[in-house]
This record gives C-alpha cells, sequence and structure tokens, in this order.
C-alpha cells in the first residue's frame, strides 16, 4: 500500500490509500468507538475530494467489531456535502453491527453497497482502478 496513511488509538488502526488517483480506499482494525479516527478519515477524503471531481471511496471495515453512533454520525453528516464529488462508495463488512451502522448512513446518503466477500470486494477496487474518474460503476454480480 504506497502511500498509505496510518492513525493508530488504543481502540483500532485505520489506513488510508489511493491505489489510483479517484480511488480511496480505507481499512479499519478494531472498534471504531469515539469519532477521532472518523474525523482523520473524513479530513482526509475531503481533502482528496477537493482535488478530484469524481472518487470511488472503498471502506475496507471487515475487521471493524464496532461502529460507534459518533463516529457514524460524523462520518455520515460530513460526507452529505461531498457527496456531488463522491462516483461510488461501497463497504466490506464482517460485523453485524457493523452492517447497521453502515445502513443507517445509508439511507442518508441514498444506498451504499455492502460487500461480505473480500473477492468481490477487492475485485471492486480493481475495476474502479482501470476505469476514468467517474465512469466505474457497480454492477453485482461482479464478473470476471
Amino acid at each position: 500500500m504506497h502511500g498509505a496513511k496510518t492513525w493508530t488509538t488504543l481502540n483500532g488502526e485505520l489506513q488510508l490509500w489511493r491505489p489510483a488517483q479517484h480511488v480511496i480506499v480505507t481499512r479499519f482494525q478494531g472498534s471504531m468507538y469515539d469519532a477521532h479516527l472518523a474525523h482523520l478519515a473524513m479530513s482526509a477524503i475531503e481533502e482528496i475530494v477537493a482535488s478530484e471531481p469524481l472518487v470511488d471511496i472503498f471502506h475496507d471495515w471487515e475487521e471493524m467489531e464496532l461502529y460507534a453512533t459518533q463516529a457514524r454520525t460524523l462520518m455520515t453528516e460530513r460526507a452529505v456535502p461531498i457527496a456531488a464529488n463522491i462516483n461510488t462508495l461501497s463497504v466490506l463488512f464482517g460485523s453485524k453491527v457493523v452492517l447497521m451502522g453502515v445502513s443507517l448512513a445509508s439511507i442518508k446518503l441514498g444506498g451504499i453497497p455492502t460487500f461480505t466477500h473480500r473477492k468481490e470486494f477487492e475485485q471492486a477496487i480493481r475495476q474502479a482502478v482501470e476505469s476514468k474518474p467517474g465512469e466505474f460503476k457497480l454492477k453485482l454480480p461482479l464478473s470476471e
């Protein structure tokens, strides 16, 4: 993950990287109890979105154990003003508690595709990387 930014707290670790100029991937491991890591992630995403017309965002939250209300609310509220610059937003999850939080955010953001299988998630990232900015369209199920 060349150029990855990493933030670590007692509750977990967040990484953010860009496999292409218009593709953002975050990976979180642990429990996102408070808004501190959510704030750091959103600050980095907002900075990228300010310089890119349309981005594809992939949250690898398979190892996230908890997506607390404070963190979810902060991420959702800060995503609303930049939604026009987000081409796609997808989440890989492993916890039903995390799915519930993502589902609540999805209502406010107009739909967030979710993945439960890493292979399909990583395939979607590859397709986004290979697409021109704004041209990636998530179609499930993904075909090879």
